[in-house]
């Protein structure tokens, strides 16, 4: 069954980046970390994703996937019903992160 629920996700994500417009090719591999790679037909540029279906704790929150590799730029991508949600890109932390002090804080 949740080969049948991965297979389907990654189809509606397919028709999701055809209907804007980007070029989509499928992975031919089972067990990679990438499932889509979309290209931008004007400038050329592509993104490569890892397709999840939505899943959800018994308290109701979200549960958030990680990509199945740190090498790349591999985005996650849920699916949840028929419906595509592109998760807003986090920003990477530095490990020199202080907080500078303005002038309401003295």
């Amino acid at each position: 069954m949740k080969k049948i629920k991965g297979c389907l996700a990654e189809n509606i994500v397919v028709c999701h980046f055809q209907l804007k417009g980007y070029y989509v090719f499928k992975a031919s591999q089972t067990h990679g970390p990438i499932d889509l790679i979309t290209v931008d037909p004007r400038t050329f540029r592509a993104k490569f994703y890892d397709v999840k279906t939505r899943r959800y704790r018994r308290d109701g929150s979200p549960i958030n996937s990680v990509p199945r590799t740190k090498k790349g730029d591999i985005r996650i991508i849920y699916v949840e019903g028929d419906q595509v949600i592109e998760p807003k890109p986090r920003r990477k932390r530095s490990k020199n992160t202080e907080v500078s002090k303005t002038s309401s804080d003295e």
